[in-house]
C-alpha cells in the first residue's frame, strides 16, 4: 500500500465513528496495491468524474446565474418588475432547493449517479429553455421554484461523490477545480449576454434576455445526454473500474475509516438514516456556517447592476466587466485548493479565512468611493467567498466521510438546504434605492461573512478535539 494512506491517517484524524459507519465489504480481495497503481487509478477516476462534474456545474450556475443578466437586458421592464419583486424571483430558486436537497441526496444514495443526475440536468435546461415564454412576474417565480428543485439535486451529490472517490488529501484541489466552473460560468454568462444583446436582441420579435433562456438551456439539454453516457457510479459498482480497480478503490478509503457507497454492509432505513444524521452536531454546526457563507454568495447575483454603479452604465459594457471578477475569483480559488490539500487537517482555518478575507474587503468598500478602487475591492471579495464555499464542500467530504453513505447523503443534503436558505435572504441586500453605493449590502456581506468565519473556527477546533477524544478511546 502506498504511503499516502498512512499520511492520510495521521494527519487529518480521521476515525470511523462508532455506531455509524460501515465496514468494508468482506467480500472485497484485501489485496497490496503500489502507489503508481493507485496514482493510475486516481487519474482514471479524474478523466471519467470531474470533467463532467464539471461542465454540469457550468451549466447549472449559468442557468441560475442568468437572471442577473437578464435584469438588464430588458427583463424587469418587460414584466414591469418592482426591485422586491426581481429580489423575491432571485430568492424564489432557493425554495425550491430547500424543498427538495435534502430528498435528491438520498436518492443518488440509494440509486445510480449516472442515471439520476443526467435525467434532471435534461429536465432543468427544458425549464430553463421554457423560461424564454416567462411574460409575468407570478409565472416567473413559479419556474425559479421549479429550477431550484431540479437543481438542488447537483451540489450536494458532488460533495457525497467526492467522499465516495477520494482521500481528504484529494478533496481539496477537486472542489475548487470543480467550483471553477462556476466563476468560468460567470465569465461566460457575462460575455454570452452581451454578444446576444449585441446580435439577437429584436431578432423574431424576441427580446435579448429571452434568446439568452433558449440558448443556455439548449446547450444544457445536449450536455445531459452526453452525461448519462460519462459518468461512473461508486467505486465498488464502476463499470468503467476493473475487478482490481474496485478493490483499490474502496481499500484505499476503508483503511482511513471511510465508507463508499456499495461497501456497507447493510442498507438504512430511512427513518434510520435521518435519525442518525440528525444526532450528530456536525450536521447543525455545518448547516449554520454554511448558511452564513451562501447569504455572502449572493453577492453573485448583483455583479452587473454593482458594475453599472460603478460608472459602467452601458448595459453591454457592464455585461462585460463582470467577466474580470471571476477570472480573479477563478485563479484564486484554484490556489486556495491547491493549497488546503498540502494541511487537509486545518481545512477549516482556510474556510474560515476565505470568509474573513470577504468580510474584511467588504467592511474596506463601505468607506471607499473611488470607482476603480471599489472594482478592485469586489474582485476580491468575490475571491474570498469563492475560497470560503469551495473549501467548504472539500471540508464536507472530509468531516462526514467516516459515517455510513446513506447518512452522510442526506447530512450533506441538510447542510446544502441550510446553504439555499441563506441564498434567500441575501438578494434583499442590494435594493436598488440603495445603488450606486449599496453600503447596507456591503455592510450586510461584511456581517454574515464575519459569523461565516467564526462558526467555521468553532467547528475546526470541535472536530479535531472529538477525534482526538475517538483516537484516545480507540
Amino acid at each position: 500500500m502506498g504511503s499516502s494512506l498512512q499520511a492520510e491517517k495521521g494527519g487529518l484524524e480521521v476515525v470511523a465513528e462508532k455506531g455509524e459507519s460501515a465496514t468494508a465489504s468482506t467480500n472485497e480481495r484485501d489485496i497490496p496495491w503500489t502507489p503508481e497503481a493507485e496514482k493510475r487509478l486516481v487519474r482514471k477516476i479524474d478523466l471519467c468524474l470531474i470533467p463532467m462534474l464539471w461542465v454540469m456545474n457550468l451549466l447549472s450556475w449559468m442557468d441560475r446565474a442568468n437572471l442577473g443578466n437578464a435584469n438588464i437586458a430588458g427583463l424587469t421592464q418587460d414584466l414591469s418588475l418592482t426591485s422586491h419583486q426581481y429580489s423575491t424571483a432571485v430568492g424564489a430558486f432557493y425554495y425550491g432547493t430547500i424543498l427538495w436537497s435534502p430528498i435528491a441526496n438520498l436518492i443518488v444514495a440509494r440509486t445510480r449517479p449516472s442515471i439520476y443526475l443526467p435525467a434532471i440536468m435534461g429536465l432543468w435546461g427544458i425549464l430553463t429553455a421554457a423560461t424564454s415564454m416567462v411574460n409575468s412576474y407570478p409565472v416567473l417565480v413559479v419556474t425559479r421554484v421549479l429550477l431550484g428543485m431540479l437543481e438542488s439535486g447537483l451540489t450536494p451529490a458532488v460533495i457525497y461523490l467526492l467522499s465516495c472517490w477520494y482521500l481528504p488529501s484529494e478533496t481539496g484541489k477537486r472542489s475548487a477545480l470543480f467550483l471553477t466552473s462556476a466563476l468560468i460560468g460567470g465569465i461566460f454568462s457575462g460575455l454570452i449576454a452581451g454578444g446576444l444583446m449585441a446580435t439577437l436582441d429584436g431578432a423574431h420579435g424576441l427580446r435579448g434576455w429571452r434568446w439568452l433562456f433558449i440558448a443556455e438551456g439548449a446547450i444544457t439539454i445536449v450536455m445531459a445526454a452526453v452525461a448519462a453516457w460519462i459518468l461512473p457510479d461508486f467505486p465498488g459498482t464502476s463499470k468503467r473500474l476493473s475487478s482490481e480497480e474496485k478493490d483499490i478503490a474502496v481499500q484505499r478509503l476503508a483503511r482511513i475509516g471511510t465508507t463508499t457507497q456499495g461497501d456497507a454492509s447493510e442498507k438504512l432505513t430511512i427513518a434510520t438514516t435521518v435519525v442518525t444524521a440528525l444526532k450528530d452536531w456536525k450536521t447543525y454546526a455545518v448547516a449554520c456556517g454554511t448558511a452564513t457563507s451562501s447569504g455572502a454568495m449572493t453577492l453573485i447575483y448583483f455583479f452587473p447592476i454593482l458594475v453599472k454603479g460603478l460608472g459602467y452604465t452601458d448595459p453591454i459594457m457592464a455585461q462585460y466587466m463582470t467577466a474580470p471578477i471571476w477570472a480573479v475569483a477563478f485563479v484564486l480559488t484554484v490556489a486556495a485548493g491547491f493549497a488546503a490539500d498540502r494541511i487537509p487537517q486545518h481545512r477549516g482555518l482556510v474556510v474560515a479565512g476565505g470568509a474573513a478575507l470577504a468580510s474584511a474587503m467588504a467592511i474596506i468598500t463601505c468607506f471607499v468611493h473611488d470607482f476603480k478602487a471599489r472594482y478592485v475591492l469586489l474582485c476580491i471579495m468575490s475571491s474570498g467567498s469563492w475560497i470560503n464555499y469551495s473549501q467548504i464542500l472539500s471540508y464536507m467530504a472530509d468531516m462526514f466521510g467516516s459515517v455510513h453513505p446513506q447518512v452522510r447523503a442526506f447530512s450533506i443534503g441538510c447542510i446544502t438546504t441550510a446553504a439555499q436558505a441563506g441564498m434567500i435572504y441575501g438578494p434583499y441586500f442590494f435594493p436598488a434605492e440603495n445603488a450606486p453605493k449599496h453600503l447596507l449590502g456591503f455592510g450586510m456581506v461584511s456581517v454574515v461573512a464575519a459569523l461565516c468565519a467564526c462558526f467555521y473556527v468553532g467547528i475546526y477546533f470541535g472536530w479535531r478535539y472529538q477525534c482526538r477524544r475517538r483516537s484516545d478511546s480507540s
